[in-house]
C-alpha cells in the first residue's frame, strides 16, 4: 500500500474521531442530526475540515481540487441537484421556516459539512485511491466509505435502522458528488452543492416545528423514501461518468 494511500486512511481516521467523538461531547450525549445544526454553531464541523486543511498543506497535495477553478460551462451539470435543493426550499417555505436565526446556523454549519466531508472524501481519498487503482475501482471505494461513515450516525442519534437508510442515501448522493468533481474539474462545486444540499434538508427538517420522531412506526414505503429520493442523482451519476474511464484515466498532477 502506497505512503500516499497509508496517510489518508491514516487522516481519514482521526477526521472520523473528530466528526463523531467531539460532535458527540459537544451535544452531551445523543441527539437527532437536525440539533446539530440548527442549536447554535457547531464549531466540530470547522474543527474537523481545518484538520484536514492541515494534512493538504503539510502533504502539498495540490491535486485535491482545491485550487482548480471549474471547467468553463461545466456547471450547467448541477441542474437536478439545483432542482431538489430548490425543491426541498420552496416546501420548507410552505410549511412554515424556522426562525432567521436557525436558517443562519444551518447554513453555516451545512457549509462546513460540505467542505469538510468533500475535502475528505472526493478530494484526499479519492485523489489518493487514483494514485494506484483505475478509475472505476477508486470511485466505488471511495463512495462505499462515504456511504459507510454515515452508518456510524447511530452514535449520534441511536437510531439504527434510519442510520443505516442514510448510509444507503448517503452512498448513492456520494456518486452525484463524485461526478461534479470530476466532470467539473474541481471540488468546489461539489463542496457548494453538498453544502446547499444538507442545507436545503435540514431546513425542511426544521420547517413546521420539531421533525417527527425517528422510533415510530413506519410504512416499508416511509423508511425506503430517502434512498428513493436520491435514487435520480445516482443514475445521473453514473450518466455523467459513462466516459470517466477514457477522460480520467490517469490522476491529475
Amino acid at each position: 500500500m502506497s505512503r500516499r494511500i497509508l496517510l489518508a486512511l491514516g487522516a481519514f481516521v482521526i477526521w472520523t474521531a473528530i466528526t463523531l467523538i467531539v460532535g458527540r461531547l459537544r451535544a452531551g450525549g445523543e441527539a437527532e442530526l437536525v440539533e446539530t445544526v440548527t442549536q447554535g454553531f457547531n464549531w466540530t464541523y470547522l474543527l474537523a475540515a481545518a484538520f484536514l486543511l492541515v494534512v493538504v498543506a503539510w502533504q502539498r497535495w495540490d491535486d485535491v481540487g482545491l485550487e482548480r477553478a471549474p471547467a468553463a460551462g461545466s456547471l450547467r451539470l448541477l441542474w437536478l441537484p439545483a432542482l431538489y435543493i430548490a425543491g426541498f426550499l420552496a416546501i420548507a417555505v410552505l410549511l412554515g421556516l424556522p426562525p432567521i436565526a436557525v436558517i443562519f446556523f444551518v447554513l453555516v454549519n451545512s457549509l462546513f459539512v460540505g467542505l469538510s466531508e468533500e475535502l475528505m472524501f472526493r478530494g484526499i481519498l479519492l485523489q489518493a485511491f487514483r494514485h494506484r487503482m483505475a478509475i472505476w475501482p477508486a470511485i466505488l471505494i471511495t463512495s462505499l466509505l462515504f456511504g459507510g461513515i454515515h452508518s456510524l450516525n447511530v452514535f449520534t442519534t441511536g437510531h439504527l435502522l434510519t442510520s443505516v437508510i442514510q448510509s444507503g442515501a448517503a452512498l448513492l448522493s456520494g456518486l452525484l458528488f463524485i461526478a461534479i468533481r470530476l466532470r467539473t474539474g474541481s471540488l468546489w462545486p461539489a463542496i457548494v452543492t453538498h453544502g446547499l444540499w444538507d442545507f436545503a434538508t435540514f431546513t425542511l427538517g426544521a420547517a413546521g416545528g420539531a421533525p417527527a420522531d425517528p422510533q415510530m412506526a413506519r410504512t416499508t414505503f416511509q423508511m425506503l423514501f430517502p434512498l428513493l429520493l436520491v435514487l435520480p442523482n445516482a443514475i445521473y451519476a453514473l450518466w455523467l461518468l459513462r466516459h470517466v474511464g477514457r477522460t480520467h484515466a490517469r490522476p491529475e498532477d
